[in-house]
């Protein structure tokens, strides 16, 4: 099989698809796309487009790269990936919600979506049937506003380029190891070319997302005879999984339906655009071949046929992973296999007790998304799901800690509150030696009120206190009331609120003094214009209780889903969509699930910018 390496270089994946990227800007970031190029699939390439780079802040863009064309099976040469926009300061001026009778005039244009990581591997998982642990070899995502799916930073890189190669190489060694089930043709009764051919345009069809033309078919075949030249079949369909991981067909969400005006300013997506969509925001994962045949049959027509396939796909198993990495991101808590502690101070933290940290936020989720799937349960919830050792940091003496996460009521005393108080949110909230109010507070204003505190100037000590300089963490940190307007403006943003989980240590475990002194965890959300916010609070159980009546937390919640599922910061745009989401989800009372069907409502959803040259 080797010898069909040279159809098959990391210059197929440098070519990405011209004309399909356009820059985006926003308040927080700018961003630019590298140039495309459309190639044909099975190991050919069209030369890329030259690449570009984009500085933003405040709301500016960069510029997107030039785009180039190949011809269909015709190699060219690959040109550098665009790199991303710098990532400038969030901008300060919210996007308003528009009143329920506004009408989309257009929507904001989204760079060229490439698969996560984490996106990668369940497609690839689900496609072959295989174990998508290879896929760890390819190059972390960029984090942007807290998320690692923003279409502006998921740009392809020479080393993307060489890992997607040698990645899909494993990924389809793998598969043909078990032939049978992955192909199912009897090439027997049908003959070999026959069965290369029927698989290419299944298979293409669930990898590509969509049916393939004759000339995609062909290329493909192309791919299967180069594999088959003094080789088994076997070979061939390997050469041919090889091919479909490389192309850009693959790795990209394509949208290039074309629409029915040429100067449209909105253009509607197909079905099977729509069911990409639908499939990635809640599964993770590429369209089935159910959803697939549903796009087919055109039953995605309507928004209401839409939302009643978004309920059916959430209350599947499936759609367990991809919530989890929503809220796992959200919350910082897929953080947890890097996070580090003292170990002499925290000597119960150890692999252990992060693997069951780890287990217990899906169970959690679950839990949550089974029963009344409601956002108040989520953050005030008094129960864990404990395994290992991870009953004992809860309540010190329980004998439970099996294998599989099991519920576990917490004691009232300790002011437990749904995930804010969960061991793994505590520990990824805090430093290695001691706890952190200041990451605390952060997280409930940024990700909660979608507030986030302006970054600290170049020039301040940013250096942590140490344990010894005061008893407690709110004697230690007061240090920043008296540092000046520069460092005071912002932490009385953050510290009032982070203060109040002082009962947790930087492992989560409940405690009730630091250093021998008694712990005052009473706080407050400063400059609060919603009245559910306002006045002081005594501990994370009652400032949860806020939190859950707030309206802005409701419309931050909103857009934070809103953030996920378009891979991009909102645009003034964006207000139609974004209002009526934020209304959904208020008015189901803060149903979960009703937030991620509101989401396929939006117009932003269902259409797209046209693009630019």
């Amino acid at each position: 099989m080797r010898q069909s390496s040279a159809v098959l270089t990391s210059a197929l994946i440098l070519s990405l698809l011209g004309g399909c990227s356009s820059d985006v800007g926003h308040d927080g970031a700018g961003a630019s796309s590298g140039g495309t190029g459309n190639g044909g699939n099975a190991g050919t390439s069209g030369s890329s487009g030259t690449a570009a780079t984009g500085n933003g802040k405040g709301g500016t863009s960069g510029s997107s790269g030039s785009s180039g064309n190949g011809g269909s099976g015709t190699s060219g040469s690959s040109g550098t990936s665009g790199s991303s926009g710098t990532t400038g300061t969030a901008g300060t001026t919210p996007v308003s919600s528009a009143p329920p009778d506004c009408m989309t005039e257009q929507v904001a244009h989204t760079a060229l979506r490439r698969l996560t990581r984490f996106e990668y591997a369940q497609t690839v998982k689900d496609l072959l049937k295989v174990d998508p642990s290879p896929s760890a070899d390819i190059p972390a995502d960029e984090v942007t506003s807290g998320y690692d799916n923003n279409a502006s930073v998921l740009t392809i890189s020479s080393l993307h380029a060489e890992k997607y190669v040698l990645v899909s190489e494993t990924l389809a060694k793998a598969a043909v190891q078990n032939l049978a089930t992955l192909d199912g043709c009897n090439t027997a009764a049908m003959g070999e070319d026959a069965c290369a051919k029927a698989f290419a345009q299944k298979f293409g069809r669930r990898a590509y997302r969509r049916p393939l033309s004759d000339a995609e078919v062909q290329n493909l075949l192309t791919a299967y005879t180069a594999g088959r030249t003094d080789g088994s079949y076997a070979a061939g369909i390997e050469v041919m999984i090889r091919a479909a991981l490389q192309s850009p067909d693959f790795l990209f969400r394509l949208e290039t339906t074309a629409p029915a005006k040429a100067n449209a300013t909105l253009v509607p997506l197909s079905q099977f655009e729509l069911a990409t969509r639908l499939s990635y925001l809640i599964w993770a994962t590429g369209p089935d071949d159910a959803l697939l045949d549903a796009a087919q049959a055109g039953s995605l027509s309507t928004k209401d046929a839409i939302g009643q396939k978004a309920r059916e796909m959430l209350a599947d198993p499936k759609a367990k992973l991809a919530i989890a990495n929503f809220f796992g991101q959200w919350s910082g808590t897929n953080r947890l296999p890097i996070t580090t502690k003292n170990t002499t101070l925290f000597p119960t933290f150890t692999a252990a007790m992060q693997t069951a940290m780890e287990l217990e936020v899906p169970a959690f989720l679950d839990y949550v998304f089974s029963g009344d799937h409601s956002f108040k349960t989520l953050l005030t919830a008094p129960v864990a799901f404990v395994s290992g050792p991870l009953a004992q940091l809860y309540v010190p003496g329980s004998a439970m800690g099996g294998a599989t996460p099991v519920k576990l009521d917490l004691p009232a005393e300790q002011g437990r509150s749904g995930i804010l108080t969960m061991a793994g949110f505590m520990s990824v909230q805090g430093h290695p030696d001691q706890t952190s109010p200041v990451l605390r507070g952060k997280f409930v204003r940024a990700m909660m009120l979608c507030d986030p505190p302006p970054p600290p100037p170049d020039d301040v000590n940013i250096t942590l206190p140490t344990i010894d300089q005061g008893a407690t963490a709110r004697i230690r940190f007061g240090a920043h009331e008296s540092a000046g307007a520069s460092c005071k403006g912002c932490h009385t943003l953050m510290d009032p609120i982070g203060l109040a989980f002082e009962n947790f240590d930087a492992v989560g475990a409940f405690r009730t003094t630091d250093n021998g002194q008694p712990i005052d965890v009473s706080g407050e959300v400063t400059d609060a214009d919603d009245p559910a916010l306002q006045g002081t609070f005594n501990g994370v159980a009652e400032m949860a209780q806020k939190l859950a009546a707030s309206q802005t937390v409701s419309d931050c919640m909103a857009t934070q889903w809103f953030r996920f599922a378009s891979g991009r910061l909102e645009l003034e745009q964006d207000s139609c969509s974004l209002g009526n989401v934020r209304r959904a989800f208020a008015s189901s009372d803060g149903d979960l699930v009703e937030l991620v069907v509101a989401m396929t409502q939006a117009d932003d959803f269902w259409y797209r910018a046209p693009l630019t040259p």
